[in-house]
């Protein structure tokens, strides 16, 4: 405990003698987190070069030169992921100094790539002796290593303009296990340090563009555990992501066909389907993109995998996939880095694109086909909450068919829930629209569990079926008010809620606060009349407050 404390202490002593005292510096860093983000149209990383354990071409890749980024900006990329190791490089590890060679060979990597006019990213990557212990026991020492190691990779691209960022760590994780509170903390604590080493040395770092990241990089861990960091500055943060799903079509490569475009063509897996990315990335903008931050999926990809007996297919799917996520990224506004690991052969782990011991030939033109079709997407401005006349907010209003994996599955951020009272309800438009059966099913947003609710005084565990409670068929219109527990909305409050099902075609989703006007608790026959809390009459009197249709109005002398 002595030795540790000792170690600790001395790089805080290096810390505070190695920053510089240096005024921000805010001139040519005006651009936002999002701003940054939307503006990457294909990214594109430098993978098993500058993260190799000891040298550049260690892991059988050649030295990076000038002439293979010119390559990839030609073939349309405009951003660069450059992961880096630097632990060993390090000449002291009681101050984490920097050999100043191997920060030289970084920045002559990043300076070619803003010669080409190109987003550049940096990170830190592949650092075990951080990344793969994410306790309490080694927190405060790993924190601050990161604290001094970056403030002494800052403080060299100190005066490099807003194209430059930086990333804090990769994927932390313990065996690709789903985390434990501690280290999901710990992981918080370390994006935190990160954030805290960069800006305070000072100038254009105080307002750089910054990238934190999730645990292990997974987007599930990250919408159930992520902290978003304290920052002095206002939108200049990202969140990233990884996206290899599903990971036995990307990358164990057990299945060769993925999507609905393609599962009459061989066997595909129903729980990941276009529509899955789709929500997915809803689900992350509504948690974090309307909370000002970017997104940063900083690795993406396919492995490369075939049968003889249908290759082309096969590769044109990959293709398809590609275009797919990168599409959805361009929608979403997130910037998204293709992995490419100079790898061709057929099965896991070869996600090469580009060969970089030919001159930069393209080794695989279906990936880059597939990545270039999808840039083509432009981003598209999410829904802004409008007042329902019935009362509270639209969150959501259309014309969408439930139907598992292959429909609509919609998820209700927790923020739309924030400030309400504990009577607050889900309320939901729809058509009965089936020739089979119907149901409608709420998960927590994390797909933990089912969620209890009632409607009408009668108690419901994730499944409702409008065919059995209202005894009505296909083709019938209802209003359906949800409401919770103290104990349900207090998780909902953390997790927001998912909705998907089977033949119901959905047309509107509002949050209710019976504090005010609302729609009624249920509404079999739009037609009828109802009080404002929820009952049905038959006579209604002048000067009183009703709802038909869905919508309030005032009895005057029997007219509406």
């Amino acid at each position: 405990m002595k030795k540790l404390l000792t170690l600790v202490s001395a790089i805080f002593m290096a810390m505070t003698s190695y920053a510089q005292e240096v005024a921000p510096d805010n001139n040519g860093m005006t651009q936002s987190a999002q701003e940054w983000t939307r503006d990457v149209v294909m990214g594109w990383n430098l993978g098993n070069s500058l993260e190799c354990p000891n040298t550049e071409t260690e892991w059988g890749n050649p030295k990076t030169t000038k002439a293979m980024i010119h390559a990839v900006r030609e073939s349309g990329f405009n951003a660069i992921r450059i992961p880096v190791r630097w632990i060993n490089h390090v000449t002291n590890q009681s101050t984490m100094t920097i050999d100043p060679n191997w920060l030289a060979r970084v920045k002559e990597v990043v300076d070619w790539a803003l010669e080409e006019d190109m987003y550049v990213m940096i990170n830190s990557h592949h650092e075990e002796w951080y990344d793969r212990n994410p306790y309490y026991n080694k927190q405060e020492e790993n924190n601050a290593k990161i604290y001094a190691m970056w403030t002494s990779i800052a403080t060299y691209f100190r005066d490099y303009g807003e194209k430059l960022i930086f990333a804090g760590t990769n994927e932390i994780t313990v065996n690709w296990a789903a985390p434990t509170t501690e280290q999901q903390a710990v992981q918080n604590s370390y994006n935190q340090t990160f954030v805290n080493a960069v800006r305070a040395t000072g100038g254009k770092n105080y307002y750089r563009n910054l990238v934190v990241q999730t645990f292990a990089c997974s987007p599930y861990h990250g919408l159930n555990g992520f902290t978003i960091p304290n920052d002095p500055v206002e939108g200049r943060l990202s969140v990233e992501f990884h996206y290899y799903d599903p990971y036995e079509y990307c990358g164990n490569c057990t299945y060769y066909y993925w999507g609905n475009a393609y599962k009459d063509k061989g066997r595909i897996l129903t729980s990941s389907t276009e529509q899955t990315i789709t929500n997915l990335f809803d689900r992350i903008t509504n948690t974090w993109s309307k909370k000002g931050l970017g997104v940063v999926m900083g690795e993406y990809g396919v492995s490369n995998h075939y049968t003889e007996d249908d290759k082309q297919t096969q590769q044109e799917n990959m293709q398809y996939y590609l275009k797919c996520v990168t599409s959805e990224a361009r929608q979403h506004g997130f910037a998204a880095f293709v992995w490419d690991n100079n790898a061709f052969n057929n099965g896991p782990e070869n996600f090469g694109i580009f060969k970089r011991w030919q001159n930069m030939a393209v080794g695989n033109t279906y990936f880059l086909m597939g990545i270039s079709e999808g840039a083509g997407s432009e981003y598209k401005e999410p829904e802004q909450y409008e007042d329902d006349p019935a009362g509270g907010i639209i969150f959501w209003e259309g014309d969408a068919l439930l139907d598992w994996g292959n429909g609509l599955q919609l998820t209700v951020p927790s923020s739309v829930f924030e400030g309400k009272s504990s009577a607050v309800q889900l309320v939901l438009s729809y058509t009965q629209d089936y020739n089979d059966y119907d149901d409608i099913q709420l998960f927590y947003g994390d797909w933990s569990s089912m969620l209890p609710y009632t409607v009408g005084g009668n108690s419901f565990t994730g499944d409702f079926s409008p065919s059995n409670v209202y005894s009505t068929g296909s083709g019938t219109s209802h209003v359906t008010a949800m409401s919770f527990d103290e104990s349900t909305l207090s998780t909902i409050l953390q997790k927001g809620i998912v909705i998907q099902g089977h033949g119901i075609r959905l047309t509107k989703v509002a949050i209710n606060d019976p504090t005010g006007i609302f729609t009624p608790i249920i509404s079999p026959t739009p037609s009828a009349i109802y009080t404002i809390d929820g009952r049905r009459v038959s006579q209604p009197q002048p000067g009183q407050l009703y709802i038909q249709y869905g919508k309030k109005y005032l009895e005057v002398r029997g007219k509406r």
